[in-house]
C-alpha cells in the first residue's frame, strides 16, 4: 500500500499527548496479540497447525486495524481520525485532481499566512512542534484534493482582493525588513499603495478563514485523538 507523507506544525503539548495515546494503543495491540495466541493455543501447536494459527491471528489483526479498533502506531491513529474529520466537514466526496501547475507550485497557498498558523502579525506562533505522519495514499490524496477544492473559491477571491488592494504598507515594510533594510523606494511604495477600507479588510479576513489546509485537518485529527 502506497503512503503519502505530511509534515505538520502543531502545539508541543498536543504532540506529547498524542505520543501517550499511541503508546497506550500499542500496549492494547500487544495485549490483544497475547490474548489471541492464548485463544489459539499457539504454545502447544507445531508445524502446519502453528502456521495456520499464526495466519489466522495476522488476518484478524489486520482486520481490526482496518476497522480502527487496533491502532498501535501514530500513522494508524491519525489515519482513523483524519477520515472522521473529513466526514465531519463533509469532504468525503469525489474531487478532481489538483491542476499540475498548482500541485507543483512551491510555498504556501494564498490565504495561509500568520492567521493560519495560530498567530497574528508579529506574534509568535504556538505551533512550534513538528510531526511527521504517513497516511494511506488514497486517504492522503482525498485530503489534499479536498482541501484544495474546498478552498478554491476563497483563494480566487483573495487573488482578486490582492489585485485591487496590493500588499499594503505593512506588508511592504515587513518584506523590506526581511531583506535587511527599508529603502526610499519602499517608503515611496508604501505611501502610494492603495488603502483598503475597514470593510474590505474584514472581507479579506473572512476569506482567509475559509481556507482549509491539510495541516488544519491533521491538527484537528490530533485534537480528536487526544481528547
Amino acid at each position: 500500500m502506497s503512503l503519502m507523507p505530511f509534515v505538520v506544525a502543531l502545539e508541543p503539548n498536543d504532540l506529547t499527548a498524542l505520543n501517550e495515546v499511541v503508546k497506550q494503543r500499542r500496549k492494547a495491540e500487544l495485549e490483544w496479540l497475547e490474548s489471541a495466541r492464548r485463544l489459539h493455543g499457539t504454545r502447544l501447536l507445531r508445524g502446519k497447525a502453528l502456521s495456520q494459527a499464526r495466519a489466522e491471528i495476522r488476518k484478524d489483526f489486520r482486520r481490526l486495524r482496518d476497522l480502527g479498533k487496533l491502532s498501535g502506531t501514530r500513522d494508524l491513529v491519525l489515519a482513523h481520525q483524519v477520515r472522521a474529520e473529513l466526514k465531519r466537514r463533509e469532504m468525503e466526496q469525489e474531487y478532481a485532481p489538483i491542476p499540475a501547475e498548482d500541485a507543483a507550485a512551491p510555498g504556501r497557498r494564498v490565504g495561509t499566512g500568520p492567521r493560519h498558523y495560530d498567530r497574528f502579525g508579529d506574534e509568535k506562533t504556538q505551533l512550534t512542534g513538528r510531526m511527521y505522519v504517513k497516511l494511506p495514499g488514497a486517504l492522503g490524496e482525498q485530503l489534499t484534493r479536498g482541501c484544495y477544492w474546498t478552498s478554491a473559491p476563497a483563494v480566487t477571491a483573495l487573488w482578486e482582493w490582492q489585485g485591487l488592494w496590493g500588499d499594503g504598507p505593512e506588508v511592504i515594510f515587513r518584506e523590506a525588513e526581511r531583506r535587511g533594510a527599508v529603502t526610499i523606494l519602499d517608503v515611496w511604495s508604501a505611501a502610494m499603495s492603495p488603502r483598503p477600507t475597514a470593510d474590505t479588510i474584514l472581507r479579506k479576513a473572512e476569506l482567509q478563514d475559509q481556507i482549509i489546509t491539510t495541516g488544519d485537518i491533521i491538527r484537528a485529527a490530533v485534537k480528536r485523538a487526544i481528547r
